[in-house]
């Protein structure tokens, strides 16, 4: 579970509002349908705005039965109103107290509105009504007491409901109750302490997480055996934790995170020795309360399925016992803020599962062990704040999976090792205030995808490489207090997604690049303390900086308010107009080229050769062969990025320093002329976010070549097949998404339809940003007036292809089977794959059984999140087995696609996040 309140199932509820009469049982009234009727019509005019869904304008009619109506649902023998479900229909208003004529009601789930109002007192009349969902709504006042035959009660708020005053005792006597759920009200008062039949054993979830409630935990609530999750979180009980709570042995969750409980020397133990009796339990978090004791050893007791230890802000002292890495399904270990001292210990490089270690503003000591490189799928390394020496270990590039590393703060010594920059998925670094030492490598601009950057006061040396405009994504970078010298490279202003930018108190010199002036985002630039010379840029962002950014930088001048001296001079003044001359005299020649380039094309129209007729590109400058030798250092295999069907793609750098995906055809296969030209001809004008560019073309008689816009990431089939890197459930739905977007235009956004004819995951590039990107029209159709396509012929890639005739909705197919593909990570020709077994009947048949069976196992990592996953999951294979309808008829067009797929990571995204 990524977080306690993930164990917040919206469980059943019962409870109904009361306005200004009550509804008497007692009148002589005979109760029916017609009484349900009535009592519905009164709702629907207590709604005091339309709702948005048009539900009970539209379909609540006289005219209709009401087992009819949207929402309502009926009992089989008496036809009387079983249930009523109107979640999610922005309603607002109140509901009158006549729906409590419908006495049949079991079910009544007005979810995520806009009700208000009180819970009406005589709910308990209600005997049928076992399930109510009011949470995501603004009701308010207290609780009765009296609630009915209830199994399940929840009033869970998300800061929205304002529930408050105590719970009343009699809540926990009810004999049949399994569920109690109260999270985020404003709920007062103590748990009642008596014994007999308070905490009755059906019960099994308890959870009054963020409320008020105060005084002790009750030993009555040991009571409770087939207790599984106990949350009394963020409330302000105090004393001890019940001694024998143990006792619960079916425990999975216990959740006592900020509160007020002290627990005295030795209690720690004893109550982690009861604990072990729970074989259970998966999440333990008593953080923020004052424990003031050693961590036991006994701590490595606790069930072996434990997955979660939460012990922060604890005052917890002594060492971390060797005896943790004894929790073998470890996820989470969080000991922050704590008084623990010693070593980190070694045995923690046994928790193979764990994702995230947290030891940060302790006291720790001794070297960072090696053992911890174990640690293959660590997301978060956080031993900050502490008082760590030695080096940071050279194996570090084995924790593929590291996101975030906070080593900061600590005596660490030696050089950054050059395998930490081959972990380019990071996302945070902060390496501060240590005495690393030595030069920062090239290799730095590997880490596109880094937000945060912090080498702060240490003593790094040599200059700032100009890689590191490869830093594409980088929101704060400091490389503050350290010894760095030469100049600020020009690259630096393509950091476009820079906030932050500390590079004081080095001994930089030179001029500050007119390139941080295209810095739009840039919020805070501090150079102090340097040895700049020139001009302060004035454009930009730097009209909004203080004095203080640029301060003891001697050399420098600009504005007065900036305080330092004007730029004046004969120097100044020369270059000034050498500038302008230089502004002109570009103008004039630019102006000549034009004309010159322009008689030229008219010339070469005119009379075009053989080679030039079949090149229809317009071009935004010439390129020769010789250039793309030098880009690709000879068309070296270093530099080789893929092999295709007709021919090989390098990566090259231009003249101008632009880095770029060159496409050489093999003249030698067939067809490729004909791939050559189809491809210029589809890319000539296209132009969308979603499409690869290009960017110009190589074309002699003996060697033709595409230069293409590059990504960085490589393709989609590179990311599903590694063994290195993983995509999650939201980057492939986004992908998807990107894939289906560019298809979309391909069909309905240009004059002439354009059929990709060979869509599969190594024609889905991705950029820095993870963006996909289709790629490769070299067998693409174009259907003009008059193009048959019976007689289209295509060589489209097996497995992929739709059966039947060319056609946009073959497209379609093509795109079903790579949505399959990139969430079961199966090829389509894989060789499970025979006779009557494919790719789509594996699919097809899983959604009979489970889903979840058939899907890339890496996205299974959060057990918490697999309900959700698996409603996204069978939407999104629904959507694939529709999309390869054998009757191109029956497939659902693009357009429809690319709405659906949107719907699905929007509910998907609602799911795991819950708003």
């Amino acid at each position: 579970m990524a977080d306690p309140t993930s164990f917040l199932f919206l469980l059943s509820m019962t409870l109904l509002l009361q306005q200004s009469y009550p509804f008497s049982f007692a009148n002589a009234e005979i109760l029916n349908v017609t009484t349900d009727k009535s009592a519905l019509f009164e709702l629907k005019a207590h709604i005091s705005s339309k709702d948005s869904h048009h539900v009970l304008i539209s379909n609540w009619s006289s005219n209709t039965h009401i087992c009819t109506w949207v929402g309502v649902t009926c009992g089989s023998k008496h036809l009387r109103v079983k249930a009523l479900n109107l979640s999610y229909m922005d309603l607002i208003g109140t509901i009158p107290s006549s729906l409590l004529k419908c006495t049949q009601l079991q079910y009544l789930d007005m979810w995520n509105n806009n009700f208000t109002g009180r819970l009406s007192p005589e709910i308990g009349n209600l005997t049928m009504l076992t399930y109510l969902y009011l949470a995501q709504n603004k009701f308010e006042g207290a609780i009765p007491s009296q609630i009915g035959n209830l199994q399940k009660l929840e009033l869970f708020a998300a800061d929205i409901n304002y529930l408050s005053g105590p719970i009343p005792y009699e809540i926990f006597n009810i004999s049949t109750l399994q569920k109690i759920s109260m999270v985020s009200n404003n709920l007062s008062g103590h748990l009642p302490s008596s014994t007999g039949s308070l905490f009755v054993p059906n019960i099994q979830i308890l959870t009054l997480g963020d409320n008020e409630l105060s005084g002790r935990i009750p030993n009555s609530i040991l009571n409770a055996s087939q207790l599984i999750m106990l949350d009394l979180s963020h409330n302000s009980f105090s004393g001890s934790i019940p001694e024998a709570i143990g006792n619960l042995r079916f425990l999975e969750v216990l959740n006592l995170v900020s509160n007020k409980l002290t627990i005295s020397f030795s209690e720690l133990r004893s109550l982690f020795s009861s604990l072990s009796s729970c074989k259970h339990l998966r999440f333990l978090s008593l953080s923020k309360n004052h424990l003031n004791d050693v961590l036991p050893n006994s701590v490595g007791n606790l069930s072996t399925s434990l997955q979660r230890l939460h012990l922060y802000y604890c005052n917890i002292k002594g060492n971390i016992p060797e005896e943790i890495g004894n929790l073998s399904s470890l996820i989470d270990l969080s000991l922050h803020h704590n008084e623990l001292g010693g070593p980190v210990p070694t045995t923690i490089g046994r928790l193979h599962m764990l994702q995230g270690l947290v030891l940060y503003g302790n006291r720790l000591k001794g070297s960072i062990p090696y053992t911890l490189c174990h640690l293959g799928i660590l997301d978060t390394l956080n031993l900050g704040g502490n008082e760590l020496y030695g080096n940071i270990p050279a194996c570090i590039d084995n924790m593929t999976s590291l996101r975030t590393l906070d080593l900061g703060f600590n005596q660490l010594t030696s050089s950054i090792p050059l395998r930490l920059w081959r972990l380019t998925d990071l996302l945070l670094v902060d390496l501060s205030s240590n005495s690393l030492n030595g030069p920062l490598p090239l290799d730095i601009g590997n880490l596109n995808v880094l937000r945060a950057l912090d080498l702060s006061k240490n003593q790094i040396t040599g200059r700032i490489p100009v890689t590191i405009g490869g830093l594409k994504n980088i929101v704060n970078l400091s490389l503050a207090v350290n010894r760095l010298d030469g100049s600020i490279p020009t690259s630096a202003g393509e950091l476009v997604s820079l906030e932050v930018l500390d590079l004081s108190y080095n001994n930089l010199y030179g001029e500050i690049p007119k390139s941080l002036e295209k810095l739009s985002n840039l919020k805070h630039l501090n150079l102090s303390f340097n040895k700049l010379q020139g001009e302060i840029p004035s454009r930009g962002q730097f009209v909004h900086f203080p004095a203080t950014s640029f301060m003891s930088n001697n050399g420098l001048c600009g504005e007065a308010q900036m305080q330092v001296p004007p730029c004046k001079g004969k120097k100044a003044i020369g270059l000034q107009i050498l500038k302008y001359v230089s502004i002109t005299v570009g103008l004039v020649v630019l102006g000549m080229c034009l004309v010159f380039f322009s008689i030229k094309r008219r010339k070469r129209n005119a009379k075009l050769s053989h080679d030039t007729n079949s090149m229809p590109l317009a071009t935004w400058r010439r390129i020769s062969h010789q250039e793309l030798i030098r880009a690709t250092e000879g068309f070296s295999a270093n530099n080789l990025l893929g092999e295709g069907s007709f021919g090989f793609v390098y990566k090259g750098t231009l003249l101008e320093g632009t880095t770029v995906a060159i496409k050489v055809l093999n003249l030698q296969v067939e067809g490729a002329f004909k791939s050559f030209h189809i491809e210029c001809e589809v890319l000539r004008n296209i132009r969308h976010r979603n499409l690869v560019k290009i960017i110009t073309a190589c074309c002699n008689m003996d060697f033709k070549a595409l230069v293409l816009e590059y990504m960085p990431n490589g393709n989609l089939d590179m990311w599903l097949y590694s063994e290195n890197r993983c995509l999650n459930m939201l980057q492939r739905l986004s992908i998807m998404i990107d894939v289906a977007r560019a298809i979309e235009y391909l069909h309905l956004g240009y004059a002439t339809p354009i059929i990709h004819c060979d869509l599969k995951p190594t024609n889905v590039l991705l950029d820095e940003d993870m963006v996909g990107h289709v790629a490769d029209f070299g067998i693409a159709k174009l259907l003009g007036d008059g193009v048959s396509l019976t007689q289209t012929m295509t060589l489209a890639t097996i497995g992929y292809m739709a059966p039947g005739i060319v056609s946009t909705r073959g497209d379609v197919y093509s795109y079903g089977i790579l949505l399959m593909e990139t969430f079961t990570r199966k090829k389509p020709t894989d060789d499970m794959f025979t006779g009557d077994m494919s790719l789509k009947c594996l699919v097809q048949e899983s959604l009979a059984l489970s889903v979840l069976e058939v899907v890339d196992t890496n996205l299974l990592s959060n057990q918490n999140d697999y309900p959700a996953m698996e409603e996204c999951l069978l939407s999104t294979m629904g959507l694939a087995l529709h999309c390869c309808a054998d009757s191109s008829e029956q497939r659902i067009g693009i357009e429809n696609v690319l709405a659906t797929l949107d719907k699905i990571k929007l509910k998907f995204l609602k799911d795991i996040t819950g708003h």
